[in-house]
């Protein structure tokens, strides 16, 4: 598509309930923000972004967090303040590069 050196998209406040997959497509971002809106589950296919480096999922409604952001290797900023969260799963230790 014609997005595909799109480095930064903002979604805040947009009352998503979820994000498409076809997002996952854009190789080139480094910055996803969602905040502020009422997204249950991300898509699998969110751990394609390895070039993402910053990731703002505040305040939402997301019950956990999928496996495919434990993948996000350049991944040095993780929001996720504000959700129903109940844990964190340890493979967030796989995050090496979170500041």
């Amino acid at each position: 598509g014609q997005l595909q050196s799109l480095k930064v998209l903002d979604l805040n406040r947009n009352q998503l309930t979820e994000l498409p997959t076809a997002l996952c497509s854009l190789a080139a971002l480094e910055k996803l923000y969602v905040g502020n809106n009422e997204v249950t589950c991300l898509p699998a296919a969110l751990g394609q972004l390895q070039s993402l480096k910053e990731l703002s999922l505040s305040v939402n409604n997301l019950r956990e967090v999928p496996e495919a952001v434990w993948s996000l290797a350049a991944l040095e900023q993780l929001h996720l303040d504000s959700n129903k969260l109940s844990s964190l799963p340890a493979a967030m230790g796989q995050l090496q590069s979170l500041k």
